[in-house]
């Protein structure tokens, strides 16, 4: 990390719907080379700014996490959501390892923020593997020998003058060049970039383990395909890792390039809301009755959209339940606005009842806690002898998966 970027202040700023949210206000000629990587944040909405007359504010959307400028500065996105709360979601959605480090003293703290709690839980892990599991496997080696012991590579012998005897050839061998240890390795070094963000402990570990994985290769391979492969022959004893290496390298981080990964490490907190409400619809279904629709049930073009491929035609619910041939459509909108639902998403709502031939279409907001008022009628109307319902609904997303599926089920089974 370059030495100045340790001189200049974070800047930080809370996710939209805060409590008083901070924001950070400053003029465009202090960022220097930053202002065109803020920008680009800014175009895919990770941050939400505003320039005028030479100065720039810097607020928060809906998106947590840490921002890495060209200069070494970080641009901190805070959620209001506690740490340990948003990764009881990712466990629940099957993309955060379900262990307890953080219920052990000294470990994770319960009000650490989640970059922390899964950056300390990783380098834990890959503690883990490298002490009790790390070893070679059989993997395709590319070798120089005059002995022939595998396929000759022609197309290498073809490329340079070669000391015959000794020939170019493929071998299957033992070796630690494996795509699960590559996908550790490429992890670590995304972890490297985030050292600021550790405390001490966590980041002695994190130099010990950078000088037992070193030798590995990263640099110049396929990230996709060895994410992909390492996770299918993952080894006994690397899931919790290689799952955390997922996540930090693919599913908390955006990249500007190779979209693996890179210069940003933030996590969308309304994809979290939408995929935890459509598991929970799914993990109901048995016992409530209301079915779940495939994609294909829940997505429609308008009749004058140009094909299939017209982003601009295609209606898309996020939920669609069916139960006794009647139909229910859920959105899940990650924002404070029940109570106060915008005219555009009363709008929205109608549209999907009509569009889908739905007898009830609900908007469904996270809250703090649940509440006895936690459901609101918005419009009831017949239309061809069949009564439709447009309704919004708040589940209490800050106390975790557990308190929203047991809210949600009450309100699914007395409908």
């Amino acid at each position: 990390m370059p030495r100045h970027s340790m001189q200049v202040a974070d800047i930080v700023v809370d996710e939209a719907g805060s409590p008083n949210p901070k924001e950070w206000a400053g003029t465009a000629s202090s960022f220097g080379c930053d202002l065109d990587a803020i920008r680009f944040h800014a175009d895919r909405n990770v941050i939400d700014l505003e320039e005028r007359l030479g100065n720039v504010v810097i607020k928060g959307k809906y998106r947590t996490g840490i921002v890495l400028l060209p200069s070494g500065r970080r641009i901190v996105l805070r959620t209001k959501l506690p740490g340990i709360v948003l990764l009881d979601w990712l466990v629940y959605l099957g993309e955060f390892p379900d262990f307890q480090h953080w219920s052990q003293v000294g470990n994770v703290a319960a009000d650490d923020d989640w970059q922390k709690v899964m950056l300390k839980l990783f380098l834990l892990e890959l503690d883990v593997v490298t002490r009790w599991h790390l070893r070679k496997d059989f993997v395709k080696l590319n070798i120089e020998s005059s002995q022939l012991r595998g396929r000759v590579l022609a197309g290498a012998l073809a490329t340079k003058i070669w000391r015959l005897p000794k020939m170019p050839q493929m071998i299957r061998g033992r070796s630690f060049e494996t795509p699960a240890h590559r996908m550790l390795a490429l992890a670590l070094k995304q972890v490297m970039l985030f050292q600021k963000h550790l405390d001490d402990t966590s980041r002695k570990l994190l130099f010990r383990l950078r000088s037992d994985w070193f030798e590995i290769t990263v640099d110049d391979v396929d990230r996709h395909q060895i994410v992909a492969d390492g996770l299918t022959s993952a080894p006994s004893g690397y899931g919790n890792a290689l799952q955390l290496a997922r996540l930090i390298m693919f599913g908390a981080s955006i990249d500007s390039k190779s979209g693996w990964g890179g210069q940003s490490f933030t996590l969308s907190l309304a994809g979290v809301w939408e995929r935890g409400l459509r598991r929970m619809c799914r993990e109901l279904a048995p016992t409530t009755g209301w079915r779940c629709l495939p994609h294909d049930q829940r997505s429609r073009l308008w009749d004058d959209a140009h094909g299939e491929e017209d982003p601009n035609r295609m209606m898309i619910a996020d939920i669609m339940l069916q139960r006794d041939g009647q139909r229910w459509v859920l959105d899940a909108k990650y924002k404070r606005d029940f109570g106060k639902e915008s005219r555009n998403d009363r709008f929205q709502m109608c549209a999907y009842a009509m569009g889908f031939r739905a007898n009830r279409a609900t908007l469904v907001y996270p809250s703090q806690e649940s509440s006895s008022e936690d459901q609101r009628s918005l419009l009831a109307v017949d239309i061809g002898g069949t009564q439709v319902r447009i309704d919004s609904l708040a589940l209490p997303m800050a106390s975790g998966p557990v308190s929203c599926l047991d809210a949600l089920k009450a309100m699914l089974q007395s409908n």
